[in-house]
């Protein structure tokens, strides 16, 4: 149970986790549209996935230090509205640069991916510190709102598009802009944990030469891109990949997906005191490597489709659980292991998702004669990403040994708060 001076902390992280993974997968929603009606190419389109993920990285490296110095409202409260003027500067991409958009559409990228990457600093730490009996249910929960961001971005803005009509898609993301504006004044009102004492904080140095933290970041790297591979890309391999219109492909393939990532954490949250994460992350990384391979194979998109919605459940911990048993096994960092960690998670979504947007367009340029060459290159491309799973589960089996999992119940008083 959480303190009550605190429901409205939790509200306001469980809000901007929501809208944090809402702005950061929103634009994926867009790419059909966005190359329909303004000629972008999937290198382009891979770009902008790269871009997102980087800027987030260079956030998650340089928000860590001053966050754990001027403390956590300042940030907060800045994040939201950085993610409101980025969306609206993404949706004013056409009219401020009329036949070069890509500019601008870069650049917004940026501010919200770098506002977004910051909130992943702030949050986990935030919620994980917060005095409750299970500090590990709150982490989930919130991170369930974040799977909550995926299912709405899909829902929301295809059904919209679907109403308003592609045209129109402006309007659709200025209305995801106020969410976050918003969400600045509940940050503004509610109280915050204190950050752990300078004195009292592992040094940055240790925490980096440490084993755990290097498997770690290697395993979030992985983790992450397994995770979310499938909300940057599923979208436009769905569509133009295996050919079902975009209401499907998104509101049944990436809300799938989405609720079984939430459904995940959520029965975690509930039920999963007594369970290994290293365990969960382990069997989660080997289903992943069989589910990315149905993706890439499997006869029919129907298939296909199941098996987002499985990887959304298997990948369910990869993000969270690495950050769970990292954290507990290197304790006072304040916000930096958090960042660092997240750091790692931005930069492997970022790098595989540029990696399948080249190698699509390569295999494309290669493709026979006798079939569709953008399909081809969309399969081919998702067919070598079975590696990245396959990655992830290697990492995961070193990190056991190196951080094995402690319940709630096998912490002491203090780490639990």
């Amino acid at each position: 149970m959480t303190h009550p001076h605190y429901r409205r902390t939790l509200t306001a992280c469980n809000l901007a986790g929501f809208m944090q993974s809402a702005a950061m997968n929103l634009s994926p929603f867009l790419f059909v549209p966005l190359m329909m009606l303004y000629g972008l190419s999937y290198t382009q389109i891979g770009s902008l996935v790269l871009i997102n993920f980087v800027a987030q990285f260079l956030a998650d490296i340089y928000f860590g230090w001053p966050v754990n110095k001027y403390g956590y409202r300042p940030f907060c409260v800045g994040a939201q509205l950085a993610i409101a003027v980025g969306l609206v500067l993404f949706a004013c991409a056409p009219w401020i640069l009329p036949g070069h958009p890509f500019v601008v559409f870069a650049l917004a990228t940026v501010i919200f991916s770098a506002a977004a990457g910051l909130l992943e600093v702030l949050l986990s730490p935030i919620a994980k510190t917060i005095p409750a009996e299970n500090s590990e249910a709150n982490f989930m929960i919130m991170h369930s709102a974040f799977a909550g961001g995926i299912f709405a971005a899909a829902l929301v803005t295809t059904l919209l598009l679907r109403l308003l009509g592609n045209d129109l898609w402006q309007l659709v993301v200025v209305l995801w802009a106020l969410i976050p504006l918003l969400n600045a004044f509940q940050f503004i009102r509610a109280p915050l944990p204190a950050i752990t004492p300078v004195a009292q904080r592992m040094k940055a140095r240790r925490m980096l030469r440490s084993p755990v933290f290097i498997v770690a970041f290697f395993a979030i790297f992985f983790g992450a891109a397994t995770e979310l591979l499938i909300v940057q890309w599923g979208s436009s391999y769905l569509e133009r990949g295996l050919g079902l219109s975009k209401t499907i492909g998104d509101v049944v393939g990436l809300c799938f997906f989405a609720a079984m990532l939430a459904l995940a954490r959520l029965m975690y949250a509930k039920k999963g005191a007594g369970l290994n994460m290293n365990t969960l992350m382990i069997w989660g990384s080997a289903a992943c490597v069989v589910l990315y391979a149905v993706v890439s194979l499997a006869p029919s998109a129907w298939l296909v489709l199941l098996a987002f919605g499985l990887i959304g459940f298997c990948a369910s911990m990869f993000w969270t659980g690495t950050l769970i048993v990292a954290a507990d096994r290197l304790p006072n960092t304040g916000t930096l292991i958090f960042a660092l960690l997240a750091g790692g998670g931005d930069l492997g979504i970022g790098a595989v998702g540029q990696v399948l947007g080249w190698l699509s367009d390569v295999f494309s340029a290669h493709a026979p004669s006798a079939v569709d060459p953008e399909q081809f290159g969309l399969q081919a491309a998702m067919g070598v990403t079975v590696a990245v799973p396959l990655l992830s589960l290697v990492c995961q089996l070193v990190l056991r040994k190196l951080a094995p999992h402690r319940t709630p119940g096998m912490m002491s008083p203090h780490e639990a708060t």
